[in-house]
């Protein structure tokens, strides 16, 4: 990095603290009140849109900021030319925010990302804690646009604490002049979080998981996250180390030892010098951004508020708050005289995802007829239909499920970007027993749209592993693993990894006892005689299994499989049907309709 470095003295203990006291000045409105009576704006530049209740003139200059900051991050992080559509929800104030957002600490949170099956959506306060300096808006954004780089349409997985630490980093970027910025300074906020000793220690930041600690060590984790990433990445040779380090750990490498194994120490030796970092002076950098390009002005739009209110609606709705939320919302708007169709459509989706099926219908049936082609109200309609089809228990209706599958060509035919419709295309496409290669190529389409959705990669790794594709299983398989912190789901994936692995290395079937699945498939493979093998696995991850050895015919251990493991698919409510997976020491790759032999 050809930069001029720069020297600030960010010794924490220094560190001049800023007084975090907050009035919070009681308000004679509700949140949900201030949001539909908020005026809205729609602020669009080159590739971001931004949708806000704030003052547009300040949020068109937070959009052109985002603009030349995604020329900068490419310096950085080598994301995708079409990894660039995100929507901003800019909300005024704390009571906006804390609405939309959902959150419970509405003081303390002030920013979030969102990566949906509908897509990725990032959140701000952009009044933030008006005790800092510089913009907040500013900071947050440039962190929350950070993960969306690092994670939005990549399987790649980072550590939660270099995480949080890469995009704490990159938040406080400045540009002076048209190309030249400045990188690494210290957040203030992390600064006062280290100056009180709120230092998290490094075992427990190296083997943090998102939801592993409370509040406080989260706290830390920011700021020590953002010590020890500042400390890797902008020194030539330890950032080699820290590359190494990031492709072990997408391997599923100890989280704790590998990084002392990648810079050639001990922990005790990182340990220490970890203990030293909240003293030291920290270096920022500066230079210029090698693509010189002229930032236009983002233009910004007036938005009808009924426009707003429903799209804000229907993302409470996608990102599951409770329709008590939703039915105040509604409430509100409908005395303010801002009710629309989409609105109700958001409403009955809340309902659907509740269980109150009857009630989501009532409401999408007082939508008029003229609207009913239109896309959100195919999507409330399709997603309620097949919500309620799901819940039941008994045999489903074929000509609804291929009403439903219509409706989702239409919704992926015409907004093919969301991930959510090619993913109910493919579970209709199963209920309706379609071959498993022809619903596959839908739920592909789906995992590529929206590789960290854990719904979708849990049913694409499943389906890969029974199709035995080593080839794909551990591009989907490891990221997936990163993301999974009950301890079950995480022991049955990792047995399914090294088994696949096994098979790879050694070109035969791993005996490995792995659990569920796994376990089964193990089983079988000790078998001997006339065998045969069925399965059935579903969208949801559940599966039923019949299989038998030492049976008189090859005719006969089929029928048996099959027989067995219907029995089983009923009682463990398995939507896909048994079809047979292996006969004798033969797996039938359905996928690729070739049988794969296999060597006991």
């Amino acid at each position: 990095m050809n930069n001029q470095k720069n020297r600030e003295s960010y010794w924490v203990k220094k560190c001049i603290l800023v007084g975090l006291g907050f009035v919070f000045l009681l308000s004679a409105c509700t949140s949900t009140e201030k949001l539909v009576s908020s005026d809205w704006y729609e602020i669009k530049s080159q590739h971001f849109r931004i949708v806000t209740n704030g003052n547009p003139k300040k949020v068109q200059k937070l959009a052109e900021d985002l603009e030349q900051f995604r020329i900068f991050s490419q310096k950085y992080i080598a994301f995708q030319s079409d990894q660039q559509s995100l929507t901003i929800y800019a909300l005024a104030d704390q009571l906006s925010f804390a609405r939309v957002n959902g959150s419970k600490n509405e003081r303390n949170v002030i920013g979030s990302f969102r990566n949906t099956s509908y897509g990725s959506f990032a959140l701000v306060n952009i009044r933030g804690n008006r005790y800092f300096p510089d913009n907040p808006a500013r900071k947050i954004l440039f962190h929350e646009y950070t993960h969306f780089l690092t994670y939005s349409r990549s399987s790649y997985n980072y550590p939660y604490w270099y995480s949080e630490g890469l995009a704490e980093s990159f938040s406080t970027v400045r540009f002076n002049g048209k190309n030249v910025f400045e990188v690494g300074r210290m957040p203030v906020d992390r600064a006062i979080s280290l100056s009180q000793l709120k230092q998290l220690p490094l075992k427990r930041l190296l083997e943090a998981t998102r939801g592993s600690l409370d509040e406080q060590e989260a706290e830390a984790l920011y700021a020590s996250g953002w010590m020890l990433t500042h400390w890797l990445l902008f020194d030539p040779e330890r950032k080699l180390a820290l590359e190494r380090y990031l492709k072990a750990y997408q391997t599923g490498a100890d989280s704790v030892t590998a990084l002392p194994n990648a810079l050639d120490m001990t922990f005790d030796e990182l340990e220490a010098q970890y203990q030293l970092l909240s003293k030291s002076d920290f270096v920022y950098f500066s230079g210029q951004i090698s693509e010189s390009r002229n930032i236009s002005s983002a233009l910004i739009k007036p938005m009808m508020r009924e426009t707003a209110i429903a799209e804000i609606a229907h993302f409470m709705a996608i990102t599951r708050q409770k329709p008590s939320v939703l039915q105040d919302f509604f409430k509100s708007a409908k005395q303010k005289g801002v009710v629309s169709p989409p609105l109700q459509a958001a409403l009955a989706i809340s309902e659907s995802q509740a269980g109150n099926f009857f009630l989501a219908k009532e409401i999408l049936k007082e939508v008029e007829k003229k609207y009913r082609r239109e896309s959100w109200y195919l999507e409330a309609d399709a997603k309620i239909s097949l919500t309620e089809a799901l819940a039941k228990n008994g045999e489903l209706d074929v000509n609804e499920i291929a009403s439903l599958r219509d409706q989702y060509v239409h919704l992926v035919n015409t907004q093919e970007h969301i991930p959510a419709y090619w993913h109910e295309l493919a579970i209709t496409m199963q209920l309706l027993g379609y071959p498993r290669e022809q619903y596959l190529e839908m739920l592909e389409q789906a995992y590529w749209r929206a590789p960290r959705d854990i719904n979708i990669a849990w049913w694409f790794v499943r389906e890969l592993y029974v199709s035995r594709d080593k080839k794909l299983f551990p591009y989907v398989a490891h990221p997936l693993l990163m993301q999974i912190y009950n301890k079950k789901s995480r022991a049955y994936l990792k047995s399914m990894i090294r088994e696949i692995e096994q098979e790879q290395e050694l070109n035969v079937t791993s005996e490995l006892t792995a659990g569920g699945l796994g376990e089964m498939l193990a089983e079988y493979h000790q078998l001997s005689g006339n065998k045969a093998l069925a399965l059935a696995i579903d969208y949801s991850g559940a599966y039923a299994v019949g299989y038998v050895g030492e049976s008189h015919s090859q005719a006969e251990a089929k029928n048996f499989a099959l027989k067995a493991c219907e029995e089983r698919r009923a009682n463990y409510s398995v939507r896909d049907a048994c079809t047979i997976y292996a006969e004798g020491n033969d797996i039938l790759d359905s996928a690729a309709a070739i049988i794969t032999p296999v060597i006991n």
